[in-house]
């Protein structure tokens, strides 16, 4: 282990202040400091035997003192626009080595946006923890515009960071940014995912269940990219990286037995319903129509007006609409055909949950709530196969696992409408059948006989899906805490 110097005291003091004294600046600028470990294992993996290295956002110097410590203070280079966090970096960096002069070292760590400071340079490898700013804002957006074109309006700037490292690398070289896990699977991120599928592949990954910065409960993960490595990484599956680290089991799904779009026309409302409906909405109606939100469905229950929930900001304890107020409401026409188009069987589908939470409303008699996703079948037979869908452990297992990362909370499980009719169908159409009884039961079941019956689902739907047991011990591990009451929404 190295020797600490005074200058590594006075980054750990700088980032205190931030930390303690400033935060409004630390959030402003996304600046949450590395853990020594895990720097350590992305130079690990990413520095080369030789050669230059680049941190474009280097903060105090994590990352150049520790890859200093290996390759010399010659062979790295770093920017950033905090100015006392530059020249720390630069005091620590003389220290490693005071026989490199400090007009080198000032030449070699730059004050100035790492996105466009090393126009027409390239380097052996690109790594660090750059700036976690979300939706870009105005001040960081006019700099980089020209390393956003094609990216996201809500692409992370930390992201960014990653799309343009790809391009300050040289061939064979290695990029490993610290990312939030968003960047798995959100949808905005799409496009720097696919950019590294062209230029090489993620070779190795880290990722914690649990956040590792202080003063952030973002989690994060760091894709090691080889620039012309192959074969190149699905920009689709990327979730899979994570999943061992979110205790999520592998499966394979089977191809060409269609999906259940097929079967299916998978809906998601927008605020136009949501700003819309709130004054036609009471509480226990009479004549009412049940407005079912995400918090009450269960798998194969709904809790419409056993348990309250919020809509448009308010308590209800049974949300109702007043249809027939709506329908005379001279500026509701549109709003009114909507109704009418949901008022038929279908399945509720949350938005997300510990597992895919999903209930069929098989009179069509509930309204869903943004952003409840209608599942309406071609075929109103096809009702409780359809849910019994929802039920199948190795979907549910896939899903959590392709799009870990898009959920508001750890390990959630979150499909949107497309994705939802995206799923595949099984191929065993015995079990299949018989699947969609036992949820058709599990849905008309009491309270105590429900749990017993989900779980019988979910072994069928494992038959039907043809799927290893891993996956129904994992989704009966999280099953059975909705069906138990154990878990919040």
């Amino acid at each position: 282990m190295a020797r600490r110097t005074e200058a590594d005291e006075a980054a750990d003091a700088y980032e205190r202040h931030l930390a303690d004294h400033d935060r409004d600046r630390r959030r402003a600028q996304g600046a949450f400091y590395t853990p020594p470990e895990l720097v350590a294992w992305v130079l690990d993996r990413a520095l080369p035997a030789a050669g230059s290295v680049l941190d474009p956002a280097c903060g105090t110097g994590h990352f150049l003192v520790a890859a200093a410590h290996r390759l010399g203070v010659r062979a790295v280079h770093g920017s950033d626009l905090d100015p006392d966090a530059v020249r720390i970096a630069r005091d620590r960096l003389h220290a490693v080595d005071p026989a490199v002069p400090r007009a080198e070292i000032e030449r070699r760590v730059v004050v100035a946006d790492g996105l466009t400071a090393w126009e027409g340079r390239t380097f052996d490898a690109v790594l660090g923890n750059p700036p976690f700013l979300g939706q870009l804002r105005r001040h960081s957006a006019g700099r980089s515009e020209q390393h956003r074109r094609g990216l996201g309006a809500y692409t992370d700037t930390s992201a960014v960071f990653l799309h343009r490292a790809l391009d300050l690398a040289g061939p064979g070289g290695t990029v490993a940014l610290v990312q939030p896990i968003s960047v798995l699977a959100a949808r905005d991120a799409g496009p720097v995912r696919a950019a590294v599928a062209g230029r090489g592949a993620v070779t190795d990954f880290w990722c914690s269940e649990r956040p590792v910065f202080e003063g952030t409960p973002v989690l994060t993960c760091v894709p090691v990219v080889r620039i012309g490595a192959g074969p190149a990484t699905d920009p689709d599956t990327w979730g899979a990286l994570a999943a061992p680290a979110f205790g999520i089991p592998p499966v394979t799904l089977p191809a060409g037995t269609g999906t259940l779009g097929e079967r299916a026309t998978c809906t998601a409302d927008f605020r136009d319903q949501y700003y819309g409906l709130a004054p036609f909405v009471g509480d226990g109606l009479p004549d009412g129509t049940p407005l079912v939100t995400t918090g009450l469905i269960d798998p194969a229950e709904s809790r419409w007006g056993r348990v309250p929930t919020r809509f448009a900001r308010r308590r209800y304890d049974a949300p109702s609409v007043d249809l027939a107020a709506l329908r005379a409401d001279a500026g509701g026409s549109a709003l009114a055909r909507w109704a009418d188009a949901r008022l038929v069987p279908k399945l509720l589908v949350a938005g997300q949950g510990r597992v895919i939470e999903a209930v069929a409303d098989e009179h069509g008699a509930w309204l869903p709530s943004v952003p409840v996703v209608s599942v309406v079948p071609h075929d109103p037979a096809d009702l409780w196969h359809l849910l019994a869908i929802t039920l199948a452990p190795p979907l549910v297992a896939h899903a959590a696992s392709r799009y870990l990362g898009s959920g508001l909370t750890p390990g959630s499980v979150k499909v949107s409408a497309r994705q939802l009719a995206a799923l595949p169908l099984p191929t065993d159409e015995v079990a299949w059948a018989e699947g969609a009884e036992l949820a058709r039961a599990a849905q008309h079941a009491t309270d105590e006989g429900r749990p017993d019956l989900l779980a019988a689902t979910g072994r069928a739907m494992s038959v039907a899906y043809g799927a290893d047991p891993a996956s129904y011990d994992w989704w009966w591990g999280r099953a059975r805490r909705r069906s138990w009451r154990e878990a919040d929404k």
